[in-house]
């Protein structure tokens, strides 16, 4: 038997479970804050052990950023998918809406946005994950321009706001929502918010 195969069979056998260990960092992330839930917390809660946490990320930035990008798969691209939908501008708010409350219904305790909670805290982050929430910011903005700059065409909406001002007001009002979603405030309160804030609109 050559070194090669020696060597091969004394490595220990995988055994972390790489997306249950993502849901637990993305759990404990979003309920109590990402600067709140230390690393060793994180291989307690999901059962393994920190050097095959590392092994599998490679550090503490690494895990960071890998649920950052499981955020964006799972949460942020249906969000977008809510507004690309080829429908009138005021059904996409609609869309959004009931996306945004369903999420809330099916959450204990409600989250609010991920990306939001990460953006107040980049300056604490690895590289990698405040790269990472640099693009995702920068993504959102352009999807909401996106979403404006065809509606404008298509004669749907009217504003005095260009499609980068408006961009921005939408990001706004939508992270004021997940605030609102975070404090448990009603299902009807927030969709009445909502309603009211994408009426200027009209």
């Amino acid at each position: 038997m050559c070194a090669q195969q020696k060597t091969a069979l004394r490595g220990r056998p995988k055994t972390l479970d790489r997306d249950h260990l993502i849901e637990i960092a993305k759990e404990s992330f979003w309920v109590e804050g990402v600067t709140n839930v230390s690393v060793n917390e994180i291989c307690k809660r999901a059962g393994v052990s920190k050097p095959g946490l590392y092994r599998e990320f490679g550090n503490e930035d690494g895990l960071k950023l890998t649920v950052l990008q499981n955020y964006r798969e799972h949460n942020l691209v249906p969000l977008y998918e809510a507004i690309q939908a080829d429908r009138p501008f005021a059904d996409n708010v609609t869309a959004l809406s009931e996306l945004l409350l369903s999420h809330q219904a099916e959450t204990n305790p409600p989250r609010g946005c991920l990306l939001q909670d990460m953006t107040t805290v980049r300056a604490q982050m690895g590289e990698a994950a405040a790269d990472a929430i640099e693009e995702y910011r920068a993504e959102s903005l352009r999807e909401y321009e996106n979403w404006v700059a065809r509606a404008r065409k298509n004669g749907e909406i009217s504003t005095s706001l260009t499609d980068t001002q408006a961009a921005a007001y939408i990001d706004l009002q939508l992270a004021s929502a997940m605030v609102l979603i975070k404090r448990e405030s009603p299902v009807l309160a927030i969709d009445m918010f909502l309603r009211t804030a994408f009426s200027v609109f009209q």
